[in-house]
């Protein structure tokens, strides 16, 4: 009977696997924070921050008009190639920010997924200003009533701001009017949020292939009686083991399988439990697949 067994490394299985979930959020939701930023007066330090990291002339720079291929509004029609347009934005101190914890985005928000409604605001007809992504950094709104090119984003001019993917930051910067009564400044108070989640997950499959002459014995005090007339506690040294367990036809069952580092076997680093004993085989071998998702 072996107590310890190797890995047979080769059949190892390494593989990445990514996870979106859609997130439904709004202003309430734990974490989430909006901060008005008016040039001069209000909050104009997070400006500087913002134009530092991402504004400022050590940005990516746009390099002109070419950037899509076909203008469509339809979210599900992607632009064939595309590049964050920020140096619209240069020099200007107002905007809205928008934070979103990473426990909602993960590593990062996936593009061409976020979505922002403003629930305080309506135009003539009880429309709320909806904000989308272009899936290259860039936010326009899909229902504004000024704007080129029937509210998509074929062009610059219809961009009100951008969305930082991996830093989980949304920024309103367009000043000007989203309707005739409503300007971008206005938004970003009561809204909802809708965006997909980004995660990868890497998954370790290691085999654990048993012989038949292998882990054929247990140690399990259930299959042991206390020697008569014994009134020593119970252990491995005053007890036998039941009659039922010594005959040929019997074979011991796994129910979980400990995974320990190399040389040291004082405590497993992972313990795979199985979700139903399995009887060992005396006669073929048997195999266990155990996957680790990390």
């Amino acid at each position: 009977m072996y107590v310890f067994g190797e890995i047979d490394k080769s059949s190892t299985v390494i593989e990445n696997n990514i996870v979106n979930y859609t997130q439904n959020l709004t202003t309430s939701s734990v974490g989430i924070q909006s901060i008005k930023i008016v040039s001069g007066s209000i909050s104009s330090s997070y400006w500087d921050s913002l134009n530092v990291l991402f504004y400022t002339s050590g940005s990516s720079q746009y390099p002109g008009e070419t950037r899509l291929g076909t203008p469509s509004s339809n979210l599900s029609i992607q632009p064939t190639r595309g590049e964050q347009f920020l140096t619209k934005y240069h020099g200007y101190p107002s905007s809205s920010v928008i934070q979103i914890p990473s426990q909602y985005y993960g590593e990062k928000i996936q593009e061409g997924s976020f979505q922002f409604t403003d629930l305080n605001n309506t135009d003539n007809s009880s429309n709320n200003p909806i904000i989308i992504d272009d899936g290259f950094g860039n936010l326009y709104s899909t229902n504004a009533h000024h704007s080129q090119s029937t509210n998509a984003n074929s062009s610059s001019d219809n961009y009100v701001g951008n969305i930082f993917y991996d830093k989980g930051l949304a920024v309103i910067t367009e000043t000007g009017s989203w309707s005739g009564s409503v300007d971008y400044s206005d938004l970003a108070t009561n809204y909802t949020l809708k965006f997909d989640s980004h995660n990868t997950i890497r998954t370790h499959e290691y085999n654990v292939n048993l012989l038949p002459q292998d882990y054929n014995l247990t140690m399990n005090y259930s299959i042991r009686n206390v020697l008569s007339g014994s009134s020593i506690p119970f252990s491995l040294a005053t007890s036998t083991i039941a009659s039922t367990y010594t005959g040929s036809d019997f074979q011991p069952y796994i129910t979980a399988i400990n995974l320990y580092q190399n040389d040291d076997y004082d405590g497993p680093v992972m313990q795979a439990t199985l979700p139903r004993p399995i009887r060992v085989s005396d006669k073929i071998n048997t195999r266990f697949k155990i996957r680790l998702d990390i």
